[in-house]
């Protein structure tokens, strides 16, 4: 039973250490694990382009660029519709204000508590919330940080995927004593589980984006493109992304058209995330993680606690890759039978594609 303890408090202090150093170190680390996961994803390319006799520091510039243009093609599309949904501000103020009176009137009704009073109570909190911030100031520093991670993730993956070779080597010599073939067998594992998840994820996410603006424009909902591209890229974070990815266009829709298109885009939203849980996921993006339910959802609220909207993120595919490590480490084999599935998941059309060509 000592011995029992003593490795408990082992793992629990590790845990612990773990969870300190990457909360306090997510401005070091997250712009890091996402160059990481985009280098996986654009070595392939990297290599095609070296087969063609690029320079490597060329095809190392060229999959950066395909990223940057990427990112800039969707701040543009996003840029663009927002300039259009500035024109229905004032429309989804009124409304807003006229569903707020309508609220107030019910609660009035039910709990015997005047409009009046609640707008004190509202304000109370939001001053006492708000006490000391510079809201224009938070938003400013917010924007700027996000383009430093942004800009200094690209310039990672750049360095990444130009001494790529350098990195598997280290590995190699880091387990020198080990299985040499082993070793390469498991950074090939670790580089598909992110090249697959993400390259999947982003099929999934234009597709399910194309839907909604096909659905949205038909029930008539206005800025159709905007609120379908942003309800997609919700669904990059699992589970939580999904619910709120519906609820967004559902809400704009009842404050500018009213109920009966808001039902409507209901329908369509639901419609197509069946569509995407049934057909897409299982086909494009399929069992590239390979975690059960359990730890795919402890993963994603880890990542929120931690990281914030990145940890959602990015956690899922860290979390696959800890299971791989932990299937090839003999004393670890137990902890990977408990994250991933006891059959295990069935690979997405997606991978078998590839695999074919």
């Amino acid at each position: 039973m000592k011995d029992i303890f003593q490795k408990a408090n082992q793992y629990l202090f590790f845990i612990i250490l773990l969870c300190v150093v990457l909360y306090y170190g997510r401005a070091f680390l997250v712009p890091i694990v996402f160059a990481s996961l985009l280098a996986m994803l654009m070595a392939p390319v990297c290599r095609r382009l070296d087969g063609w006799g690029l320079p490597r520091a060329l095809s190392s510039l060229v999959c950066v660029l395909i990223l940057l243009f990427v990112i800039a093609g969707i701040a543009l599309i996003i840029s663009t519709q927002f300039a259009t949904f500035a024109d229905n501000i004032s429309q989804i103020q009124t409304r807003g204000k006229e569903l707020l009176e309508h609220a107030q009137a019910y609660i009035q009704q039910q709990v015997g508590i005047s409009p009046e009073e609640q707008e004190r109570v509202v304000k109370e909190q939001a001053q006492n919330g708000q006490q000391g911030l510079n809201l224009a100031g938070k938003i400013l520093n917010a924007i700027t940080s996000t383009l430093t991670a942004v800009v200094l993730s690209l310039v990672i993956t750049f360095l990444m995927i130009y001494n790529k070779e350098q990195f598997e080597t280290f590995f190699v010599r880091l387990y020198e004593d080990k299985d040499k073939e082993k070793v390469k067998t498991v950074a090939d594992q670790v580089a598909q589980v992110s090249q697959k998840y993400l390259l999947g994820r982003s099929m999934s996410v234009l597709i399910i984006a194309t839907m909604y603006s096909i659905g949205l424009l038909i029930v008539g909902v206005k800025n159709a493109v905007l609120l379908a591209g942003i309800a997609a890229l919700l669904t990059v974070i699992p589970y939580v992304g999904t619910v709120l990815g519906g609820l967004f266009p559902v809400t704009i829709a009842l404050l500018t058209e009213g109920p009966e298109t808001a039902l409507w885009a209901g329908a369509v939203m639901i419609i197509i995330q069946t569509i995407d849980n049934y057909f897409i996921e299982p086909n494009i993006v399929g069992g590239e993680v390979n975690l059960n339910a359990l730890w795919s959802i402890l993963s994603i609220f880890a990542g929120g606690m931690i990281w914030g909207v990145a940890g959602m993120i990015v956690f899922l595919p860290l979390f696959g890759i800890i299971k791989i490590v932990c299937d090839h480490v003999a004393p670890l084999k137990p902890v990977g039978f408990l994250l991933g599935e006891p059959g295990g998941k069935q690979p997405s059309k997606l991978k078998l594609w590839i695999r074919e060509k």
